[in-house]
């Protein structure tokens, strides 16, 4: 018996998955729009706006295999921004395969790249993969409770993470476009 029997479709999030799936051609190879359900559940509270929902064998013989589910509640509350960035969160948790019933991935979910807290990724100077790459990130040992602001995550008067003395500027298409071209094509443009 479900939960919820309050429940319509969703076909705002259908339209902007096809507009990421244009947009990012490269990223969402593969992807079939097709085989999703959309819900926007309504009377169920939830922690997230959006749930993937990976249907087993052999329901998915019956139905798709996939459900992206909706919390009407915080869906309602969201700006448009944080609707996209919450869809694209939602298809990136389809894996390479996802749609290809000979592939191991079919009706499967992949886990997120980078899992940390924010008090983590505050003290270690804005690392994610510090397994990875040990040397950039800060030693927790050797930072003090002041340079979290006194144990926050995100300090207060900026609402961002302690800067690590690196400049970063956004990437425009033309900097994309010398990707690959070596040194001397970044420098010619």
């Amino acid at each position: 018996m479900p939960k919820s029997t309050d429940q319509e479709t969703m076909p705002e999030v259908r339209d902007i998955m096809e507009a990421f799936i244009e947009r990012f051609p490269g990223v969402f190879e593969g992807f079939e729009v097709n085989q999703i359900e959309f819900w926007l559940v309504r009377n169920k509270k939830s922690k997230v706006p959006m749930k993937l929902v990976a249907v087993g064998f052999p329901c998915y013989l019956s139905m798709k295999p996939y459900v992206v589910l909706g919390y009407d509640g915080l869906w309602k509350e969201m700006s448009a921004k944080q609707r996209n960035l919450a869809v694209f969160h939602i298809m990136c948790a389809f894996p390479d395969g996802a749609f290809d019933e000979q592939s191991n991935y079919f009706g499967k979910k992949a886990t997120p790249t980078i899992q940390m807290f924010m008090n983590e990724f505050a003290v270690c100077g804005g690392i994610p993969n510090w397994m990875e790459s040990p040397d950039a990130a800060r030693d927790p040992m050797k930072v003090g409770e002041e340079e979290l602001d006194g144990g926050d995550a995100i300090p207060e008067e900026e609402g961002k993470i302690p800067s690590d003395g690196i400049q970063r500027n956004p990437v425009s298409k033309e900097t994309i476009a010398t990707v690959g071209q070596g040194v001397s094509g970044a420098a010619a443009t």
